[in-house]
């Protein structure tokens, strides 16, 4: 019979798609089942393209984060009375509609400050976030399954995707976050951009917003320009097709980090300020390479690109 689950998760990209894991659990233990996610509005395409995803509902969090907001929405909200309703990190807004919209389940692993959980989730079991994600699923089957998450972009060629494909030995390299203290030196990229050249291939640069387009700027500055600029200028389907055209990435710690594993492209994952419990790559469901620390060189990630570039060679 089929059931109707509600996921909300309306944070950032890597947030969401790591919260595939959940909807490939969910997909895995009720076949039938139709799966909702409610996502912040400028992420809709990250959504909607996660597989095992039904329908998008789309979640603003500037205009409808007042009280008349939140009823307006429950209002328009066209799935009622679901079987589930999964809130990451129990953000309190979220735990509201899913009592208002009538959830017979509302499970979440942190504990709420007003609006309280129906079913007992222990939040210390796991520490991963796709653990802890996946895990949601617990409450009501008793277990969840180690599944990776999974992301179908469509297969549109765009001028962007097909200027990539005429490009020789691409990698795509990410270099900002949401955070400075997990971002790329500029220095280092510049360099990194040397090292990458000296293997024959070819850097594009990607990212999006502010931080990115000041990056790009001021690393044009050192004199590096030998690399292909795309900050700005993609899509979250389009990044995806990007990433799947080039078969190879380095990246830190955010989004496109978790887009390379739910596309299984061999990634290299720099983690300069920590964290890596929480959201490294899991190498038994991704290829991937994940290097820790704030004294993270060029060198060390070249090093670790070639390793994993050996390691998915001999697997083929």
């Amino acid at each position: 019979m089929e059931k109707l689950f509600v996921i909300f998760n309306t944070a950032c990209i890597g947030d969401m798609l790591v919260t595939n894991t959940l909807v490939q659990n969910l997909k895995e233990y009720y076949p039938e089942s139709k799966i909702v996610f409610v996502c912040d509005t400028p992420y809709v395409d990250v959504a909607k393209y996660e597989s095992g995803v039904d329908d998008v509902v789309a979640f603003d969090k500037k205009k409808d984060k007042t009280l008349s907001g939140i009823i307006k929405f429950v209002q328009k909200f066209p799935y009622k009375n679901p079987e589930a309703s999964f809130v990451t990190y129990a953000n309190e807004r979220n735990l509201l509609i899913s009592r208002l919209i009538g959830a017979k389940h509302i499970i979440s692993h942190n504990k709420s400050f007003i609006w309280h959980t129906k079913e007992p989730y222990k939040l210390n079991n796991y520490v991963h976030m796709k653990d802890k994600w996946g895990g949601l699923i617990e409450p009501l089957v008793g277990e969840h399954k180690n599944l990776p998450i999974k992301y179908n972009p469509p297969a549109e060629e765009t001028p962007v995707t097909a200027m990539v494909k005429t490009l020789k030995n691409p990698v795509v390299i990410c270099t900002t976050s949401n955070f400075y203290k997990k971002d790329m030196k500029v220095n280092d990229c510049a360099d990194l951009i040397r090292l990458l050249h000296q293997e024959n291939l070819t850097p594009v640069l990607t990212g999006a917003g502010k931080v990115a387009e000041e990056f790009s700027r001021n690393l044009r500055k050192t004199g590096c320009t030998d690399f292909v600029d795309l900050v700005g200028c993609t899509s979250f389907p389009e990044l995806a097709n990007i990433l799947k055209i080039c078969g190879k990435c380095i990246t830190v710690d955010t989004g496109t980090l978790h887009f390379a594993n739910a596309l299984q492209v061999p990634v290299v994952a720099v983690f300069y300020a920590g964290c890596t419990e929480m959201w490294a790559p899991d190498t038994t469901l991704y290829p991937a390479k994940t290097l820790s620390g704030e004294n993270i060189t060029p060198e060390d990630i070249i090093r670790a690109y070639k390793e994993l570039n050996n390691e998915v060679c001999a697997v083929l």
